[in-house]
């Protein structure tokens, strides 16, 4: 009697559907295996910054101006891998900006930098006064500005009139740097923090209604960070033709490092969508999605694998055009696939570009 009561309510209670799930020990999950790990990775690297600055103003030999580009190398990957993430702390305080002033197609930093120059503007070499200015100004943009020339060359600690005007102003930017991300780390720690906002929705929040809101403000900032990687880092470079390819628009090129910098953006989406932990709540029909998001990720960081950096000298050698052409229309698909038919499986209003205030 117990057995047919008991299948009596099975077929009763149907499935619940995608929508009414519960979705908190996927935030739960995301801030726990991927945001925090993140943001603990940015703060380590940044950390290093002061010391290599510090050490190429002083001595400018070669050692210590390769420990300062792999410093810097390792800061914009480990930056890249938390950019995508607009929402809560990243946000406060105008953070991201001052972490890079991007996308800056109209070169608004230079201009303002070499006014700053110009004026020999004394108040860019302390932190605090730094922090007032522009965000044009300040931050990883900045800072690979004023330490390597238009053609990848390190000037940061050569010799030069400017010499010492440069590394009070390098010193600075990476000292808030190392200080914004420690802020950072703080602030995803905090149990009270945006982590409860996140965390707390279905118990009922001004921000959140339920974890399904949740889940998508933090679902839709993925697919903006793969809409910013194609359409602000990919596109622009590749122009209208490879006669017309531009490839000081990649991010970061000046510095070489546009490779690295897009391969952490797209690995970071990657790994923020796998720590969600959404399979389980995806319709069997459906599961097939992950299998080829991964193959579709996958074939995107091949081609990035092919590139040679610095983009700036080898763009238009070789293949690479070609192979960014192809990785623009691998990354169309991978939006699609993650806005159309995951966010369709999981019944949640996917497809947002939240760049454009929709």
């Amino acid at each position: 009697m117990m057995r047919l009561l008991a299948l009596a309510m099975i077929v009763l209670c149907p499935v619940l559907p995608a929508s009414a799930a519960d979705f908190t020990p996927s935030l739960d999950s995301m801030i726990v295996d991927y945001i925090r790990p993140a943001m603990s990775d940015f703060a380590g690297a940044t950390e290093k910054l002061p010391e290599a600055v510090t050490s190429v103003c002083r001595t400018g030999d070669e050692k210590s101006a390769d420990a300062f580009k792999a410093a810097y190398s390792q800061t914009l990957q480990s930056f890249a891998r938390i950019q995508f993430l607009r929402f809560g702390p990243l946000l406060d305080d105008d953070r991201l900006s001052r972490l890079a002033f991007l996308p800056d197609p109209r070169g608004i930093a230079q201009r303002q930098i070499r006014k700053i120059y110009a004026k020999q503007d004394a108040d860019v070499g302390a932190p605090e006064s730094l922090k007032g200015k522009s965000v044009a100004v300040q931050g990883l943009t900045a800072l690979e500005l004023i330490a390597f020339d238009k053609n990848s060359a390190l000037v940061l600690g050569q010799p030069g009139e400017r010499k010492d005007f440069t590394c009070a102003y390098a010193q600075a930017i990476a000292r808030n740097l190392a200080t914004t991300a420690e802020s950072l780390v703080a602030d995803w720690a905090d149990p009270a923090g945006y982590s409860a906002v996140l965390l707390s929705a279905d118990a009922g929040n001004e921000r959140f209604h339920s974890s399904r809101e949740a889940v998508e403000a933090v679902f839709n900032a993925l697919v903006t960070g793969l809409i910013i990687v194609r359409d602000q880092d990919v596109l622009p470079a590749l122009g209208s033709s490879r006669e017309d390819a531009k490839p000081r628009r990649f991010p970061f090129s000046r510095s070489g490092n546009a490779v690295v910098y897009l391969t952490g953006e797209l690995r970071g989406v990657q790994d923020a969508l796998g720590s969600l932990d959404l399979k389980e709540l995806t319709p069997d029909d459906f599961r097939w999605i992950f299998d080829t998001l991964t193959f579709e990720f996958g074939n995107a960081q091949i081609l990035l694998t092919r590139l040679q950096p610095p983009l700036r000298q080898t763009f238009r050698e070789g293949g690479s055009y070609e192979e960014v052409k192809v990785l623009a229309i691998a990354l169309k698909s991978i939006r699609d696939t993650m806005a159309e038919e995951l966010a369709g499986a999981l019944e949640l209003a996917g497809g947002f570009n939240a760049l454009d205030g929709d």
